[in-house]
């Protein structure tokens, strides 16, 4: 089925209300995505979904590279949807649409897949592939890794929101488990036990003072502090045994597993010793089950990855955006994204591009404005243009 003809006006606004409209919280995407599949059949993309529910558009348009360009299908919940001054499923007021996911990332998504299917019958080299993915917000790239080995892409586009600039690069991520444990007591005589909370306040305070490790492009390899339990909870006039801390380490480009580990686990094992306690350090292990029922084990590890601004694809696109007058700053995400996979894990050619403000993503009125959302559909059939030469 023919592609339709790239002057036509394709309802970029519509397609965004209709995926807006369909919850897809991480593992319950099957509504989206059967949105995002039929505009893909609408719009003459040959269309499948894999065992884990990503829904995957190929544009065959000639002789050229393949082109990935990945969006995630699912969002974060919605605690207070009273707070919202617009419905959270999606409603227009003036040049704004609001809803959960608008910029993370439904509405880059609707200007990729719009965008990508302008080309029409105006562009004839490269093969596309347009893949919403699910599962993003749980654990970072693993459920794009087999649409890449399936499709084996020449370059990735990853398309959460770059505010339009082009970004070439990003810290990574790692889920840090420590655990500690004491010897529970009766609370009225503490120096009968061990206080496995306390030994953890220890070590808490001494991983704070850990050195970050640096990168002149992407910055400080910071710690936080995310999760904090002891056991047992409540606790009645005992002394809680265990206790269990959970930290997010923003990785940088060729740290290792044991780079993250290491030096926490050497503070651990250091101060857990003092009190006479034990402890483990390890990695944070992601388990859930796709909305099509596909069992999923993944490491919470992430790695960080650059492009270099001279790199082929990086220049590429570039020239593809000031093909149609798109002068783009070169940036790089603050936040962790499926090109962790492409870039990271595999080290396929990867840069980030879409429309949005990525400060608004996850937060109450969510939105994304209708001028950036079509920028977008003319960026992405620049970018595509770019990338197969042919800008």
């Amino acid at each position: 089925m023919p592609v339709r003809d790239g002057s036509e006006c394709h309802d970029v606004e519509r397609f965004l209300l209709r995926l807006l409209a369909a919850p897809s919280l991480s593992t319950q995407e099957a509504a989206a995505a059967e949105v995002l599949r039929a505009e893909l059949v609408t719009l003459g993309f040959e269309v499948e979904t894999d065992e884990l529910g990503n829904v995957i558009g190929v544009l065959d348009l000639g002789p050229g590279p393949t082109i990935l360009l990945d969006s995630h299908l699912d969002t974060v919940g919605v605690e207070r949807p009273e707070a919202w001054s617009a419905a959270p499923s999606g409603e227009r007021r003036g040049d704004l649409i609001y809803g959960r996911g608008a910029v993370d990332m439904k509405g880059p998504l609707a200007a990729c897949v719009h965008g990508v299917a302008s080309l029409g019958t105006t562009h004839d080299a490269g093969r596309i592939v347009v893949s919403g993915s699910v599962a993003e917000e749980l654990v970072e790239g693993a459920a794009l890794v087999p649409i890449v080995q399936r499709v084996a892409p020449d370059y990735v586009v990853i398309c959460e929101p770059t505010a339009g600039a082009l970004a070439l690069g990003q810290r990574g991520r790692a889920e840090v488990v420590v655990e500690v444990t004491g010897k529970p007591c009766h609370s009225a005589y503490p120096a009968e036990g061990v206080n496995a909370a306390e030994v953890m306040a220890e070590i808490i305070c001494e991983v704070r003072c850990l050195p970050a490790t640096q990168h002149p492009v992407l910055g400080d390899g910071i710690l936080v502090l995310t999760d904090l339990a002891s056991s047992p909870l409540p606790s009645l006039s005992v002394v809680p045994a265990r206790c269990t801390a959970r930290f997010d380490r923003r990785t940088l480009p060729g740290e290792l597993l044991s780079d993250v580990l290491e030096p926490i686990r050497s503070v651990a094992e250091r101060v857990a010793a003092q009190f006479d306690a034990s402890t483990e350090v390890s990695l944070g292990e992601a388990t859930y089950t796709t909305y099509t029922g596909c069992a999923v084990r993944a490491a919470c590890f992430a790695p960080a990855w650059v492009t270099e601004p001279g790199s082929t694809v990086a220049e590429s696109a570039l020239q593809g955006f000031a093909s149609v007058g798109m002068t783009l700053p070169v940036s790089h995400y603050s936040f962790c994204t499926n090109g962790s996979a492409t870039a990271g894990a595999l080290g396929v050619p990867t840069i980030g591009y879409g429309p949005g403000a990525p400060n608004l993503a996850h937060q109450v009125d969510e939105a994304i404005a209708l001028s950036e959302l079509r920028e977008g559909v003319r960026g992405y059939a620049a970018l595509v243009r770019g990338l197969t030469s042919r800008a």
